[in-house]
């Protein structure tokens, strides 16, 4: 269990560095946007959330595969469902936001054309959700052999 706790440990801590930066790059994109300081605190909130996902992810994997180790196992499958995921759950999130009003695009935003979302929040846990666990692993197999 301890080894376990490790994983998810390091999972979110390397999520909530790759995310913290992606949310405080892309943040001149959203309409609203004055300066890095007013935005660091709304781009905090949005990165823990981030990790909070990564997180139900990981265990959500784990439970279906009856595997909490299943990271060190990381698979050409397992990197597809995590893009897959990442994208649709960008994809709901935005979707809700522009509908509810929690926030909009400046216009040098680039909007993927059938969605009408920002592509930016899109490819952020398009890309980042795998990239964490595939870092993740890879810190684990490096320091295992030391």
């Amino acid at each position: 269990m301890k080894k376990i706790t490790g994983q998810i440990i390091l999972l979110s801590l390397i999520a909530f560095v790759l995310h913290l930066v992606w949310e405080n790059t892309q943040a001149p994109l959203f309409a609203g946007y004055s300066s890095f300081g007013q935005h660091l605190p709304l781009c905090f909130l949005g990165t823990i959330g981030d990790v909070v996902f990564t997180a139900a992810v990981y265990l959500s994997i784990a439970m279906l595969k009856n595997d909490f180790g299943w990271i060190m196992r990381l698979s050409s499958k397992d990197i597809f469902v995590l893009v897959a995921a990442g994208f649709f759950f960008a994809l709901g999130i935005e979707w809700r936001a522009l509908l509810f009003g929690r926030w909009g695009y400046a216009d040098i935003m680039p909007i993927i054309p059938y969605f009408q979302v920002g592509l930016t929040p899109i490819l952020q846990m398009t890309l980042l959700l795998p990239l964490s666990f595939y870092l993740t692993r890879t810190h684990l197999k490096i320091n295992r052999h030391e």
